[in-house]
């Protein structure tokens, strides 16, 4: 009877630890990497980056609503008053769980996006994803290391 219990309780308790294991490796896999990110990224409007970033190296006015707005490390198209699309260099910028950005490893990516759908690869260097409504595509050097990251709705 006391071996019954005690088996009972191990069965309960890998159980338990297998669930637990599983929700992590969901959550890092399928969870919000960068949903979160990329959705407070894009969500800021054109005059609070300005606001946040101070003043810009360079702007252009390319057509219609749109344009482009660059800082020393970040790039930012804006189609209205939201930004369409984001090209980063700055190794502050970091998104996920895993911290993924400027400097991070291709093994790293791989690790954080392994599993989400590829998209065509323009470049030889370059590995985009679908990442929930943004693509995301990292570039990297001849070290395996990302030096940038483009992202939006019309990377």
């Amino acid at each position: 009877m006391v071996k019954s219990k005690r088996r009972a309780k191990v069965v309960i308790g890998i159980i338990i630890l297998i669930f637990i294991v599983l929700v992590i490796f969901l959550k890092m896999k399928y969870g919000t990497y960068g949903l979160h990110d990329f959705n407070c990224f894009f969500r800021q409007s054109k005059q609070e980056i300005l606001e946040k970033e101070g003043d810009p190296v360079s702007r252009e006015k390319l057509y219609g609503s749109c344009e482009d707005i660059k800082f020393e490390d970040i790039e930012y198209t804006f189609i209205g008053n939201y930004p369409e699309s984001v090209r980063i260099t700055d190794p502050g910028i970091r998104f996920g769980i895993l911290q993924i950005g400027v400097g991070s490893s291709k093994k790293e990516v791989m690790l954080a996006y392994g599993l989400k759908k590829t998209l065509s690869n323009e470049e030889e260097n370059e590995y985009a994803v679908q990442n929930g409504i943004y693509s995301t595509s990292f570039y990297f050097d001849e070290n395996d290391r990302v030096y940038k990251i483009a992202c939006g709705t019309g990377v």
